[in-house]
């Protein structure tokens, strides 16, 4: 059986790292990109079965432009996305409720930093049966 791809996007080399190692352990194939314009690059030619997109990279939200641009695009609508961001207490937004909107963003979900790494590997293998 062939490992499902995830591309991880965020701007936190270290996060990328271990990230890496965690899932790759789990036995997923997966690409990392810092920035959006790597991200974007990796996504064309790698098409992964779901994202993981930090919201603040780059410039503010710049998350939340990817994610607006992965959902118009025909190829991406479709592909799961969890949003990973540790900003929400420290800037009072509740990112959840923001991306958790299927009407605005269909197949779209959060998860905070902050939580145990068990948290995303469950959402991933829930997005990913």
């Amino acid at each position: 059986m062939e490992s499902k791809k995830l591309l991880i996007i965020d701007d936190d080399i270290d996060i990328l790292k271990s990230l890496k190692v965690i899932l790759e352990d789990k036995g997923f194939d997966v690409k990392t990109a810092s920035s959006k314009k790597e991200g974007l690059k990796i996504f064309s030619t790698n098409k992964p079965d779901l994202i993981i997109l930090d919201i603040m990279m780059d410039y503010d939200l710049e998350g939340y432009g990817m994610l607006n641009d992965f959902r118009k695009d025909d190829e991406a609508k479709s592909i799961p996305i969890i949003m990973y961001s540790g900003m929400a207490q420290q800037i009072g937004v509740n990112f959840r409720s923001a991306v958790e909107d299927e009407k605005m963003f269909p197949n779209v979900t959060f998860v905070d930093k902050r939580e145990e790494i068990q948290e995303l590997i469950s959402k991933i293998s829930e997005l990913l049966p």
